[in-house]
């Protein structure tokens, strides 16, 4: 599985028109599906015509994506990076495992987000955190085994009223019928059983995503 997720990783580094990505087959499993998630949305911005570039904690362009392994913060002077995404006129930032503050100005980890641009550079010029009116995507990612524990659920739940945004989504290998019917009867959309050995469910999902990003981005 863990080669599977990295070469994930690395088509959708190609696709940024980066040139390596510091995620490996080697790297702990549940740090890979953050990456395979964030790949899935590079491909999903792909396919709406987005272009990209990969820039750096100094917002600079760079060519190695070095992918944080721990919740951070926007304007950390620690080594990450995030993908600047421009569709139809306008600017994005895709990041990994950053923190944002939701509705009730708690600090919350998001896995994978697309916020906009002029907030990020907002947040690092006055090294503020980003709001959560200007983020437009969050996946919370759930490496697991056969099952979900119910808890996610609730935790996905939580973080969903934090965020009234309408792309957003718990994603898994794994599957949980108790976790799709309370997440489903409160609304909320869970994507399960997505994983490079199930190429047909990645499929779906990216078109899920392309769908509803071009509801909010285009």
């Amino acid at each position: 599985m863990n080669q599977a997720l990295a070469q994930a990783i690395q088509n959708a580094v190609q696709q940024i028109h980066a040139t390596g990505a510091s995620l490996t087959s080697a790297s702990r499993a549940e740090a890979l599906y953050e990456g395979f998630a964030f790949a899935c949305v590079v491909e999903a911005l792909t396919r709406l015509g987005a272009q990209f570039e990969l820039r750096d904690q100094n917002d600079a362009p760079t060519n190695a994506a070095v992918f944080r392994t721990k919740p951070g913060l926007i304007y950390s002077p620690e080594p990450h990076t995030f993908v600047l995404v421009a569709l139809v006129g306008s600017e994005y930032e895709l990041h990994t495992d950053v923190r944002v503050l939701g509705r009730s100005q708690v600090l919350h980890e998001l896995d994978v987000a697309l916020i906009d641009r002029a907030e990020g550079e907002r947040c690092r010029q006055g090294r503020i955190l980003p709001r959560q009116t200007k983020v437009r995507l969050l996946i919370e990612c759930k490496f697991y085994g056969r099952t979900l524990p119910l808890h996610l659920g609730r935790e996905f739940l939580g973080l969903s009223s934090e965020f009234p945004l309408r792309v957003k989504t718990i994603l898994s290998n794994a599957q949980s019928d108790s976790i799709h019917n309370l997440i489903t009867s409160h609304r909320g959309t869970e994507n399960f059983d997505v994983s490079p050995v199930n190429a047909a469910n990645v499929d779906m999902f990216v078109q899920w995503l392309a769908k509803e990003l071009s509801q909010v981005l285009v």
